[in-house]
C-alpha cells in the first residue's frame, strides 16, 4: 500500500459553518487553519484516506496536489474523496 501524508490549508468559518471543506495545498490569505491529510494510490487512483471529505478543489489546486502526489514516480490524474467521488 502507498500512502502520502500532504497539509493542506483551509479557512475554518468556511468548513465549520460555510459551504463545506476547501482545503488547499497552497497557503492563501483567507486561510486560517492548516491539516495534515493521507491520501492512498490504489489501482492507478489518489484516494482521501483521512480527515473530512474534500468538496472540491479548484484546477489549479488539483493539478497542484495531483502533482505532490504523483511526485514523478505515479502517472495517475484522479483524485477521488473518501466516499470514492472524484474532486
Amino acid at each position: 500500500m502507498i500512502f502520502k501524508t500532504i497539509k493542506m490549508y483551509y479557512n475554518s468559518l468556511e468548513k465549520n459553518f460555510g459551504n463545506g471543506f476547501y482545503p488547499s495545498p497552497v497557503i492563501f490569505e483567507t486561510c486560517d487553519s492548516e491539516i495534515d491529510i493521507i491520501f492512498e494510490y490504489i489501482d492507478g487512483v489518489w484516494k482521501q484516506y483521512t480527515q473530512d471529505c474534500i468538496k472540491s478543489l479548484s484546477t489549479k489546486n488539483h493539478d497542484f496536489l495531483l502533482n505532490l502526489l504523483n511526485d514523478c514516480e505515479y502517472n495517475s490524474t484522479v483524485i477521488v474523496d473518501r466516499l470514492g467521488m472524484i474532486i
